[in-house]
């Protein structure tokens, strides 16, 4: 049985097909308490053209804030061991134990209908910051499964970092809108459709939009 990850809701969880094969769920931890109150708060990176503005002189644009996202490794791609293990709770250490399981790979297998057990996988820590937001987008090609799992605390949707599935390429073209609730997760299919997008998060809020993304890469 799994530590931290319930792999048994990763393969009830509904796969559907329009506008592109997509799941949610909203129980994908065990203990989504417990691993928020020790979510890393070091090792953190800024989002690359966050720090290019800064350099040309304009932070607080509306492009620095857009890319006001920062990124931790939790295990480097192709890895079998925790990025910088020292540093993160034993309940992180279970949690990375899970994604590194054969029962995390066969879970994800039966529900998405591919077959990841030889892909491999990279998993990192997201923050996003008040004023960040991603525009419609289709992930790379090489990016075959994603899963999503959010740990953000007491979340409504009208403080927006709500993931986006859209029918199209237009913003406003939304399928559906889902908050990052505690505990919710969403897994994507990649297809050259797979067009989503993150809402933003208001200026002023102090809201911070925390999740960990666990990518399968094709070669």
């Amino acid at each position: 049985m799994s530590n931290v990850i319930d792999f048994d809701e990763i393969v009830a969880a509904q796969f559907h097909d329009e506008p592109y094969p997509w799941a949610y769920y909203s129980k994908a931890l065990r203990d989504p308490q417990g691993l928020a109150e020790v979510f890393p708060d070091i090792g953190f990176g800024w989002h690359s053209q966050r720090q290019i503005l800064e350099k040309l002189g304009k932070k607080g644009s509306d492009a620095w804030y857009q890319h006001s996202v920062a990124t931790r490794p939790l295990i480097e791609l192709g890895k079998t061991v925790p990025y910088d293990s020292a540093s993160l709770d034993d309940r992180w250490l279970a949690f990375a134990e899970d994604l590194l399981s054969p029962e995390y790979r066969e879970s994800l297998t039966e529900s998405t209908g591919h077959d990841v057990r030889g892909l491999r996988m990279q998993a990192h820590f997201w923050r996003f910051e008040e004023g960040s937001f991603f525009q419609p987008h289709v992930d790379k090609a090489h990016k075959i499964v994603t899963h999503l799992m959010y740990l953000t605390e007491e979340w409504t949707p009208e403080m927006g970092g709500c993931f986006r599935v859209l029918s199209s390429d237009q913003p406003d073209d939304v399928h559906i809108e889902i908050p990052p609730l505690p505990n919710n997760s969403i897994v994507l299919r990649r297809t050259d459709n797979a067009w989503h997008s993150v809402s933003a998060i208001p200026r002023g809020s102090g809201q911070t939009r925390r999740l960990v993304q666990v990518w399968f890469w094709g070669e």
